[in-house]
């Protein structure tokens, strides 16, 4: 649909099993589009919490320039393996020498069989054991899985067997490897805050004494090893996807299992009765898993790249570097806005200017839950060890299970868009793509935003269906907003400050007043509240039909960054000393700019600034000054009272809206179904725009009848072009118009239409005539709408077709209501003052100005009956547009609609004897006359007797 390219479905798995739930990437096709529309190559696109560089993996092979803050070491690793793809032939290579490296008398693979021999019970040979069951209570082995690659038994071969353990297997199993030698070393691996030994000893007892040495040889050769970091990259993804199955927790081969801690101890239930896997075949079957990502990154859509790593945005801009990976922590923060201060140029020299930022795109911090810290903090500790580990917050896995917040969210991405402000160019965007979190996570994502200075220009929800939660996109403190202020001669103006065009300049209280900053007065609820009822009316009526409130929210948050209330109540916030909160003042007793805010205020012509007046007045005295503290606090006080902000901002704001929307006294909008709003004033109504529905099947029409060879992709490309913003079809809806309208000879690659605009006038008109007769033949007089008379029909006009007094009648004896809609109407059969009965014949599925318009000035009376007479071909879309829109549901039900498709329209009137009672089986969308017996007498012709 018009989505299809904004909000593009990625392949499942596309990514490593141990990052689905913990660093899930945003859809690659939806990245893609996003980054050709708001960057051209050469420029330079960021992401501030990426997720193991995806988005830079797909700017590079664009031909831009990335930069990635990595959420954390793991992702970090991801990203190495993503950029720079090893090539397999080396990555095999590597693997093989790890296990053929020396370890005691033998290889590390053979050492670790040895730990795990057996013998097979059918030939008595020499096996490992690949899997072995353990009861919980008592704790013993149950059960042992080999492979016997050798055996002569003709049944299994080398498939798995399974086996009771033998007394061999027993003591093996028990028996004294030095694990507390590896235990003391796998300790050191993870840092704990003081109190947290037990949760160390916990992970560790996760796997029995044989695994631990096994998996500890393993990393030994994987960080003793001079390597490719590549290569050295893969062989740790390939180690952290054994850690977990092979462990107590594992479920099976190719399973991650989930790990939740809490109060430093694991909450996992560990199952009865466990697996102890060989960590040598749980590392070969993780190798496996990483070698086919690497091989996809080689053979997908984007082709092999090889990502020239740089240190910062100068190598970027001057050296042969592509990309530049950094961990996102506050120091990385802290060092990305130091950059912007250092000395770039100087005066009159040749060195290229300072590198800017064109886009930031990519997912919000991931809310950090109990299972996605416990994970991260498992996986970090034995992939890259204490250093890397101690980078994450520890502190929450000694406490009680927790979510991360909504307003948390909000904070780090204020962090991160603070530091890379300065780097962005001035025609630059941020777009946020969201994960699935419904209204919580658009309304994090924009406060995150707006507190770091940035405008909103679109917030936008997802459909139900889509991958993802939804779009965010924000222009960077004195950005552009578009549109961009143009001169009398179509000039682009460019923003100054205080001039046309400066984004810290937002609408003034009042018809008639003149822009103010957005910091100019503290946050106001009774201002937001009316930003919010005008926002919505103005989206409903451009839209011309009902929205659902999540596509209405986001509109909402637009209009109310427009106002500035969005930036005033995040500063309200930050001004506030802690346990107080801020509110509107009353009317008449606001301060035109309060002490607080620290920005100079105009009076009367003259500047005040420090309590010094420029023109010579009198230094005010404390008096004064206190008075007018007095006055500011009064407000933030009376503001706190009538809004509750000591609860989670997010959740401030969509009480703010929700309040709004549902107010006891509101007039303006009105829920017409559950979360589903639409215009409850009348003049609004009339006011609005043709339905979107509508306007969206002109175009599907338009463009297949007239854009020439058009592919699928092709035409939802030009539909997302037609309708953006609050104007964004669902794909449904664009889906259902193609399939009404395109042929049975279309393709996906070639799309045709069957539509003749002059065949399909000359058949409307053909089926007026008919109504025409049908009407006389019925005795009833006829009315043909005064544009249809007119048209020419064989050697005469449709007006032939009336005699002399129904061409000039008396419309109020035909229908109450307005004389303009009723000679309008395409036909009407009637007795005057008794009975009417009005068809409207379309061609087409569009029904909003025919219903909500000129037949609801035409009041519903007893004696009047109106049936639509409809193309069979626009039964589907008909349909679908009565089903989804409650407005054209309620229209068809108070004004006493019928629905009749052409066919059965002139299959009634072909009857000998027409008969009104007879109508009703030829009504409908699906008729009952076509499902009974006579339809053969209908339109069959009777064979002919043998």
């Amino acid at each position: 649909m018009a989505g299809r390219l904004l909000l593009s479905q990625a392949e499942p798995g596309f990514t490593l099993p141990a990052y689905e739930r913990l660093a899930p990437p945003p859809p690659p096709g939806l990245v893609a589009a996003r980054l050709e529309a708001s960057s051209t190559p050469g420029d330079i696109v960021a992401d501030l919490h990426g997720r193991g560089a995806w988005t830079a993996r797909v700017a590079i092979d664009r031909q831009r320039k990335a930069f990635s803050l990595e959420t954390s070491p793991l992702t970090r690793l991801l990203a190495e393996v993503v950029l720079r793809p090893p090539d397999l032939r080396h990555l095999d290579a590597a693997f093989g020498g790890l296990a053929a490296s020396p370890r005691g008398e033998s290889s590390l693979k053979l050492s670790i069989a040895e730990l795990y021999a057996t013998t097979c019970v059918t030939c008595g040979r020499n096996s490992t054991i690949e899997e072995l069951t353990w009861s919980a209570e008592p704790e013993a082995p149950t059960r042992k899985h080999y492979r016997c690659t050798v055996c002569r038994d003709q049944q299994g071969g080398g498939e798995l067997r399974s086996a009771d353990p033998d007394e061999h297997d027993l003591r093996r199993a028990r028996r004294e490897v030095g694990a507390a030698v590896a235990r003391r070393r796998l300790r050191e691996r993870f840092p704990v805050p003081e109190g947290g030994e037990a949760l160390v000893k916990s992970i560790l007892g996760l796997h029995t004494d044989r695994q631990l040495v096994g998996l500890l040889a393993i990393l030994d050769r994987i960080e003793s090893d001079l390597r490719a970091a590549p290569v050295e990259s893969a062989l740790r993804l390939a180690f952290l996807h054994a850690v977990l199955p092979a462990s107590r927790l594992g479920a099976g081969p190719g399973r991650i299992p989930a790990l939740k801690i809490a109060g430093g101890v694991i909450k996992t239930p560990q199952p009865d009765p466990f697996r102890e896997r060989n960590p040598w075949v749980a590392f070969e079957e993780g190798f496996r898993t990483v070698r086919s990502f690497v091989q996809r990154l080689e053979s997908n859509a984007l082709g092999p790249l090889e990502a020239r790593l740089g240190s910062d945005l100068r190598t970027l801009a001057e050296g042969p570097a592509t990309a530049v990976l950094r961990i996102a922590t506050p120091m990385a923060l802290e060092t990305l806005a130091a950059e912007a201060r250092e000395p770039w140029r100087e005066p009159g020299s040749n060195v290229p200017a300072r590198p800017r930022i064109r886009l930031v795109l990519g997912q919000p911090p991931s809310r950090f839950s109990q299972e996605r810290l416990a994970a991260a903090y498992h996986g970090t500790c034995w992939a890259l060890g204490r250093e890397a580990a101690s980078l994450l917050p520890l502190e929450p896995l000694l406490g009680p299970a927790i979510r991360a917040p909504w307003s948390w969210q909000a904070a780090t991405l204020r962090r991160s868009l603070e530091a890379v402000a300065p780097h962005m160019a001035r025609d630059g965007r941020v777009i946020l793509i969201l994960e699935a979190g419904g209204p919580e996570a658009l309304v994090a994502a924009a406060l995150g935003g707006v507190a770091a200075g940035y405008r909103l220009t679109e917030a936008r929800l997802a459909e139900a269906d889509e991958d993802v939660g939804g779009i965010v996109e924000l222009v960077p403190p004195g950005g552009i907003l578009p549109p961009p202020a143009r001169s009398r001669g179509n000039q682009a103006l460019e923003p100054g400050d205080g001039g046309r065009g400066d984004p810290d300049l937002v609408p003034g209280p009042g018809l008639f007043a003149p822009p103010e900053r957005i910091d100019a007065r503290p946050f106001s609820a009774r201002e937001a509240a009316h930003s919010i009822e005008d926002t919505a009316v103005e989206v409903l009526k451009a839209r011309g039909e009902p929205a659902r409130y999540e596509r209405l929210l986001g509109e909402v948050l637009v209009g109310l960054d427009r106002a500035g209330q969005l930036r005033r109540l995040v500063a309200t916030e930050s001004r506030l000393p802690a346990g107080e909160a801020p509110v509107t003042p009353p009317a008449g007793d606001r301060p035109n700019d309060p002490p607080e805010t620290g920005h100079p205020r105009e009076t009367g012509g003259i500047r005040e600034t420090g309590g010094i007046r420029d023109a010579g007045h009198p230094v005010r005295t404390a008096e004064d000054r206190a008075r007018e503290i007095r006055t500011a606090r009064a407000a933030i006080g009376d503001a706190a009272r009538s809004l509750d902000l000591t609860s989670d901002p997010v959740e401030r704001v969509l009480a703010l809206v929700r309040d709004e929307l549902t107010r006891p006294g509101q007039r303006r909008l009105e829920e017409i179904e559950p979360g589903r709003w639409w215009l409850g004033d009348r003049l609004d109504r009339q006011s609005a725009a043709v339905p979107l529905a509508d306007r969206v099947e002109w175009a599907t029409y338009s463009l297949l009848s007239t854009a020439g060879p058009l592919g699928e992709s092709a035409f939802f490309e030009r539909i997302a072009a037609l309708f953006a913003g609050h104007d964004l079809p669902d794909e449904t809806l664009v889906r259902a118009c193609l399939a009404s309208y395109r042929s049975a000879a279309s393709t996906p690659d070639r799309l045709r239409t069957s539509e003749d605009l002059r065949a399909r006038t000359a058949e409307h008109t053909e089926l007026l005539a008919v109504l025409a007769n049908g009407g006389h033949r019925l005795g009833l007089n006829v009315w043909l709408g005064r544009r249809e008379q007119t048209r020419r029909i064989g050697e005469g006009t449709l007006a032939d077709y009336l005699d002399r007094r129904e061409r000039d009648p008396w419309l109020p004896a035909i229908s109450s209501g307005p004389p303009e809609d009723i000679e309008a109407v395409d036909c009407i059969w009637y007795l005057k003052n008794k009975l009417a009965i009005a068809f409207e014949v379309e061609w087409t599925a569009m029904l909003g100005d025919l219903l909500l318009r000129r037949h609801a000035r035409i009041p519903a009376t007893e004696g009047l009956v109106r049936i639509l007479a409809i193309a069979p071909e626009r039964a589907e879309l008909a349909r679908h547009k009565l089903e989804t829109s409650p407005v054209l549901r309620g229209a068809m039900e108070s004004s006493n609609w019928h629905v009749i498709l052409w066919p059965q329209l002139r299959a009634w009137l072909a009857r000998p004897q027409p008969d009104l009672a007879e109508l009703e089986p030829y009504l409908g969308l699906d008729p009952a006359v076509a499902r009974r017996g006579e339809q053969l007498n209908l339109f069959d012709r009777p064979e002919a007797p043998g």
